[in-house]
């Protein structure tokens, strides 16, 4: 009896070895190349800055040594940097970008400047802080794209 069962047992097992092979590949016309493209998602949050006056930020150093004495020297520093309430948005704005917590300047491609534009039609509370030149502080969700950001979304 025990040779009959494993007599009946090595065919299944080899059913299911055979089953679990690989399919044959199909001929080369018949074949589908699938491209997939990944885009990392980027929260940024601050306040939301009229593109078009905004300024760059500067920096300045100057070494000079004088000729009475070589010892001498004399080192100025010019700096110039850019507020959020420099260029505040209005509700005309039509070039947006984003200063962060940081100061890093965050710049919107113009897909994104429509979107928000959108958002501040609908959103009353941005309404009244742009009339009152107050900072409209915001959430924005968003790829980014050498030096913007594709705005996905923003709060």
């Amino acid at each position: 009896m025990k040779k009959f069962a494993v007599a009946a047992v090595i065919p299944l097992f080899a059913g299911f070895l055979w089953a679990q092979a690989e399919p044959a590949p199909a001929p080369e016309a018949a074949q589908e190349t699938r491209t997939e493209t990944t885009t990392t998602k980027t929260t940024y949050n601050g306040t939301l800055v009229d593109a078009a006056c905004r300024t760059t930020h500067t920096e300045h150093r100057e070494s000079t040594t004088s000729n009475p004495d070589a010892n001498t020297t004399r080192t100025e520093t010019t700096r110039t940097t850019t507020d959020s309430n420099e260029c505040p948005v209005t509700t005309t704005t039509t070039a947006f970008g984003l200063i962060t917590p940081e100061g890093k300047y965050v710049r919107f491609d113009d897909a994104s400047n429509n979107k928000v534009i959108e958002v501040v039609k609908s959103n009353k509370e941005w309404k009244r802080e742009m009339e009152g030149k107050k900072p409209v502080r915001v959430r924005v969700i968003g790829s980014p794209n050498g030096d913007m950001v594709v705005v996905e979304s923003i709060k």
